[in-house]
């Protein structure tokens, strides 16, 4: 159940989607499929999958919906100044903020948290503000230990074992 809760959580998160231009930060609405892929470790199988998603709002408030395919709700985040609400369709879990949901996700998935305030800004194309990040010579730049490639009108996030991408139907 943790391992199919932290995959939905990153299957809402990431996928395959082409770069919006950079916007007013009250305009921040992205939706389009996201896939994920998690290369096997020992004792383990490989795992992928893709989700509809529709995510509002920055790091500070806002909400993210994951649909299967077939179009039912596969999860559903809303956060705020109270803290972060996320319901799998089955149970509903409570986290104090995105940094921490982003390290329960991480650790669950055996590798370091997943910087989801920097998502945001990486969805505009760029480098989160809040920390360094090294420019690679192929499109796109290393920041919190994930591999950003903005190549080909889509979003991809590697780090690890873990690949996400993002393919945007509307900025």
């Amino acid at each position: 159940m943790k391992r199919r809760l932290a995959l939905v959580g990153l299957a809402a998160l990431g996928g395959c989607a082409p770069l919006p231009p950079s916007r007013p930060a009250a305009a921040d609405t992205w939706t389009g499929k996201l896939g994920y892929r998690l290369e096997a470790a020992e004792g383990e199988r490989a795992q992928a999958g893709s989700a509809s998603f529709e995510l509002q709002g920055n790091a500070s408030a806002g909400q993210l919906d994951l649909t299967s395919p077939l179009g039912t709700t596969l999860a559903s985040a809303r956060w705020g100044p109270d803290g972060l609400r996320l319901f799998d369709g089955q149970q509903h879990w409570a986290y104090p903020s995105l940094a921490d949901l982003g390290a329960a996700l991480g650790e669950r998935l055996g590798g370091a948290p997943l910087p989801l305030a920097a998502l945001f800004d990486w969805l505009r194309g760029q480098p989160w503000a809040q920390a360094a990040h090294t420019p690679l010579e192929a499109e796109g730049f290393e920041q919190l230990g994930w591999r950003v490639n903005l190549a080909g009108a889509r979003l991809q996030l590697r780090q690890q074992r873990l690949t996400l991408t993002l393919l945007l139907t509307s900025p």
